[in-house]
C-alpha cells in the first residue's frame, strides 16, 4: 500500500474512533425527559448547577414540548443565575415569559426575572463608595425597579409581591442616594443650579427615601450661596419641620454651615454606606 494511503487511512481509523469515542461519551442519548429532568433536579439539590443546566439544555433540545420542558425552562434559568451566568439566566427567563404567558407559574418568572436583575446590579450598586455612585448608570437598577413594579401591577396577589415590594423600596433607596451623590459633587464645584436640581430630583422622585433631608440641607446651602435668601429659608423650614430629628447630623451641618468645597476624605469613603 502506498504510504500516503496508509496515512489517510491512519487518519480515517482515527477520525472514526474519536467519533465512536465521542458517541459512547454521551450517557445521555437515550435518555427519557423524565429521567434527564431528574437527574438535573439532584444536581441542583446538590449545587452542581453546571452540570444541571447541561442536562435541563439536553432535555430541551430532545424533548421541548411538554410540561417537563416548561419547568426545565425555569430550572435552567435558575440553574444559570446560580452558576453566574447572569445573562443567559435573564434570557431563559424572558424566553419562558414569552412563551408560556399563561403559565401557573408565571408570576415566579416575572418576579425571578426582577431578583436575576436586582442581584446582579444592586450587589455592585450597594458596595460603591459615593464618589463611585455619584458616576455609576443607574439605568440597570432601574430595570430591575421596572421588572419588579410589572410583578406586583400584574400579579398584586402573588406570594411573590410583598418581596418585590421590599426589593423595590431598597432600589429608590439607592437611585435617591444616587442624586444627591451627584448633587453632592455640584456643590463641590460650586455649580450650584446643577445641584439645587439635582436635589429637587430628590425631592421630587424619591420624597420617602432616607436621602430627602440632606438632599432638602444641600437646597438651603445652594439657594443661599445663589444670594436666594428667600428660598434658602424656605427650603430650611421645610427641612426643620419635617426632620427636627436630624438637624445636628455631622452630614446635615456640613451642608448648612461647613465647608462645601471639601471632598470626602479616604475614611469617610471606605466607611460610606448607602442612606437606607
Amino acid at each position: 500500500m502506498p504510504r500516503m494511503q496508509k496515512i489517510l487511512l491512519s487518519l480515517g481509523l482515527l477520525g472514526g474512533l474519536s467519533a465512536c469515542s465521542s458517541w459512547e461519551q454521551d450517557e445521555t442519548l437515550n435518555w427519557s425527559a423524565e429521567k434527564l429532568y431528574q437527574t438535573a433536579k439532584a444536581e441542583m439539590k446538590d449545587g452542581a448547577y453546571s452540570s444541571a443546566s447541561k442536562h435541563y439544555t439536553k432535555l430541551l433540545a430532545r424533548y421541548p414540548f411538554g410540561q417537563i420542558a416548561q419547568q426545565a425552562t425555569l430550572d435552567l434559568a435558575y440553574a444559570y443565575y446560580r452558576d453566574g451566568e447572569t445573562e443567559k439566566a435573564q434570557a431563559e427567563i424572558e424566553n419562558f415569559i414569552r412563551t408560556y404567558p399563561q403559565h401557573p407559574y408565571i408570576d415566579y418568572a416575572y418576579y425571578m426575572r426582577g431578583v436575576f436583575a436586582y442581584e446582579k446590579d444592586v450587589s455592585i450598586f450597594d458596595r460603591l463608595n459615593p464618589i463611585n455612585l455619584a458616576q455609576t448608570d443607574p439605568q440597570p437598577l432601574k430595570q430591575a425597579f421596572n421588572y419588579f413594579d410589572e410583578l406586583v401591577r400584574r400579579f398584586p396577589q402573588s406570594e411573590y409581591a410583598e418581596d418585590a415590594r421590599y426589593r423595590m423600596l431598597f432600589i429608590k433607596n439607592l437611585l435617591g442616594q444616587h442624586e444627591l451623590e451627584i448633587a453632592d459633587y455640584y456643590m463641590r464645584k460650586g455649580a450650584y443650579i446643577a445641584a439645587v436640581n439635582r436635589a429637587k430630583e430628590v425631592l421630587e422622585q424619591y420624597e420617602q427615601t432616607p436621602s430627602t433631608p440632606y438632599a432638602l440641607a444641600l437646597m438651603t446651602r445652594a439657594y443661599r450661596e445663589l444670594g436666594e435668601q428667600q428660598l434658602s429659608q424656605d427650603t430650611y423650614r421645610v427641612l426643620e419641620l419635617n426632620f427636627a430629628g436630624k438637624l445636628q447630623e455631622a452630614e446635615i451641618q456640613h451642608y448648612l454651615s461647613g465647608d462645601i468645597s471639601k471632598k470626602l476624605s479616604l475614611w469617610q469613603i471606605i466607611g460610606s454606606k448607602p442612606k437606607t
